[in-house]
């Protein structure tokens, strides 16, 4: 079933040179209970995407077109007071630095009950307490921690208790961006594991946005590769990792350390990203692709099919059919 239809949507920032696309053209599906990861660089539309599926898009943003259909309602329609039904209630954010909007002059316990009185305002006494302790054990943190301050928590236990504010009000749809980006790598892992049991259990859709293909990849059975404001590949963890199509994609994992290329990594030499600020009718990896040929700089790209769930945006779909050239 069909939780979340994204198409064709298309999102610009204004500014004082002009309409900046920060996402062009996109579409996805999200089926219900299912993680979704977007991945790519700084700047390239992902967080963007989350704000717009948050109703948080700054005042200087504009959806240019395209609908964002969730549940069956179209969320760009919606009004800000029909937003403060949805946000928290029915979909919730886990923010980058989220450790940092816990306030610290209020027991943990207190911020977690605002955010469920907020949508459910007659809730009893007893059913609150049983849904904190609920919450709590859900994400692993002790019961009687729950009174304690934010000042007296780690890092990692004020990343869960973020997480379960998240989960609060039993939303469908959680987007994760950049959760982990301010823990250190043993307490991301741990916050990743965390982040799957949950989703796992609680059957809730998940969009989990980063920078980091690996991380992505350990949360995530299906992966959106974005470049420039664009979707460049799509498919499943395995297809993504073990035959990627799209050339930008293999730059990523070209500049993945592992054990087992740790000797032999090359960091690709990328020129900056293209000008979002004009319109781009040709690919937009053109200057950084290794494959490129003339009719890349000339014409738009297309969608090039390498199986039911696996395709790539590339100018040159015998190339990419056949998975030849490193980019």
């Amino acid at each position: 079933m069909t939780l979340l239809s994204v198409k064709n949507l298309t999102i610009g920032y204004q500014t004082k040179k002009g309409m900046l696309k920060a996402v062009d053209n996109i579409s996805f599906d999200l089926e219900k209970g299912r993680p979704l990861g977007f991945v790519g660089e700084s700047g390239c539309g992902k967080t963007t995407i989350g704000m717009a599926l948050m109703g948080l898009l700054p005042d200087n943003a504009v959806i240019l077109g395209g609908s964002i259909q969730f549940q069956g309602e179209d969320l760009v329609r919606l009004t800000e007071k029909q937003w403060r039904k949805v946000r928290g209630a029915k979909i919730a954010m886990i923010f980058q630095a989220a450790m940092n909007a816990l306030n610290p002059v209020h027991r943990v316990d207190e911020q977690i009950k605002e955010a469920i009185i907020t949508h459910q305002p007659d809730m009893s006494d007893a059913d609150l307490a049983d849904r904190l302790n609920a919450l709590f054990d859900l994400v692993d943190i002790p019961v009687a921690r729950m009174k304690d301050y934010p000042h007296e928590y780690s890092g990692g236990m004020k990343q869960r208790v973020i997480i379960a504010m998240a989960l609060a009000c039993d939303p469908d749809l959680i987007i994760a961006d950049e959760p982990t980006t301010a823990l250190d790598v043993i307490v991301q892992d741990q916050i990743l594991r965390e982040i799957k049991q949950v989703q796992e259990k609680t059957h809730t859709g998940l969009i989990f946005i980063s920078h980091d293909i690996a991380v992505v990849a350990s949360v995530c059975d299906e992966i959106c590769v974005m470049y420039a404001g664009q979707i460049v590949e799509t498919g499943t963890r395995k297809e993504v990792f073990t035959s990627p199509r799209h050339p930008y994609t293999r730059s990523l994992l070209g500049s993945y350390l592992s054990l087992d290329n740790i000797n032999d990594i090359v960091i690709p030499d990328m020129q900056e990203s293209p000008d979002l600020l004009s319109d781009i009718g040709s690919c937009r990896f053109a200057d950084n692709c290794k494959v490129c040929s003339g009719s890349c700089r000339k014409k738009a790209p297309g969608w090039v099919e390498i199986s039911s769930t696996h395709k790539a945006f590339c100018c040159e779909p015998g190339i990419i059919r056949g998975g030849h050239g490193k980019g």
